[in-house]
């Protein structure tokens, strides 16, 4: 099986759940997963932020605050508008009904973006607790795990965003639910970048709860992101999920993915000692994605420029 960093373009547009759980193991450590805030204008006009993150080399980009009921990505759907600022928006409310009328009857609508952005996608569900005020859109609940799965999604993320209150007993139910729903159809990640509203995760035996629920992946915070949470304790925590048979992925979700290159650096060669199979960086740079060169900073600490210049090159390949 081919590593994540050696998928071309045909291997992302056609991966199973099985293939792609083989890949990132056999990438040793070496996968690179960028989130990106997809209900922000893109940094960069014309291009949008999954674009710009694949550019810079992610393997993996997940989509943070999509919208179930109303799909749109800044810097793609909005291609044909010209939307500059607010008064845009405003003015051209209409035609951007228009286009999520037709992207909600769209059953290949995110495989269309995967077209585009030439990347493993996956999106951000959030298990928010009950008669809680949120976009129904992006809550995690059967109706949108069936249209994730419906939609082509290569895998979901059950966490939480900043203020959401989100429970590690919210985040339990959640992947319970999604392993019933999803089956084979996508990998399941999930756990907690930060306190999102709630307690922080520092017992491994939580960890260890999630990977049992039907989790096929449990993501923690990197070292240096959460106070106290250092390389010693990531070791603790990555070890646990190994234990169970699972896969880690470390997250850069607390902003500092807008830090200093060498700030990115030293979190993800901690992130790789402690045994990580994928690491993440967050979308709190500027504008819903996290510094450009801050991924590739990333890429290369973790598996040089050779393998980063490769993920890079094959973002041009169909």
């Amino acid at each position: 099986m081919k590593r994540t960093f050696e998928l071309n373009f045909e291997d992302m547009m056609n991966i199973s759940k099985k293939d792609l759980l083989l890949s990132i193991s056999s990438s040793e450590g070496r996968t690179v997963m960028a989130e990106t805030d997809v209900a922000k204008q893109p940094i960069v006009y014309g291009v949008s932020n999954p674009e710009l993150a694949a550019a810079f080399g992610a393997d993996m980009i997940t989509l943070n605050l999509f919208d179930f009921n109303a799909p749109f990505i800044f810097g793609i759907d909005d291609k044909d508008l010209a939307i500059s600022d607010a008064s845009d928006m405003v003015n051209k409310s209409a035609e951007i009904q228009k286009i999520l009328r037709r992207n909600s009857a769209d059953r290949d609508y995110i495989r269309k973006i995967k077209n585009v952005v030439g990347r493993l996608l996956g999106v951000n569900m959030e298990p928010v607790p009950k008669n809680t005020n949120y976009c129904e859109g992006r809550k995690l609940n059967k109706k949108n795990l069936e249209k994730a799965s419906e939609l082509g999604f290569d895998y979901i993320v059950i966490t939480g965003n900043p203020k959401t209150g989100i429970t590690n007993e919210d985040i339990l139910k959640g992947i319970e639910e999604a392993a019933d729903v999803l089956g084979d159809k996508a990998v399941i990640i999930a756990g907690k970048m930060h306190g999102a509203g709630s307690d922080n995760i520092y017992d491994p035996k939580v960890l260890q709860d999630f990977s049992k629920a039907g989790a096929d992946i449990i993501l923690i915070g990197a070292p240096g992101t959460i106070p106290g949470l250092d390389f010693e304790l990531c070791r603790r925590q990555i070890s646990a999920v190994h234990e169970t048979g699972k896969m880690a992925l470390t997250a850069i979700g607390t902003s500092q993915e807008g830090a200093n290159l060498n700030v990115i650096q030293d979190m993800a060669l901690m992130s790789k000692m402690a045994g990580a199979d994928i690491q993440h960086i967050g979308d709190a740079g500027y504008g819903g994605i996290a510094l450009p060169e801050n991924i590739s900073a990333l890429s290369i600490a973790i598996r040089g420029k050779r393998h980063t210049y490769r993920r890079m090159a094959y973002s041009l390949r169909k």
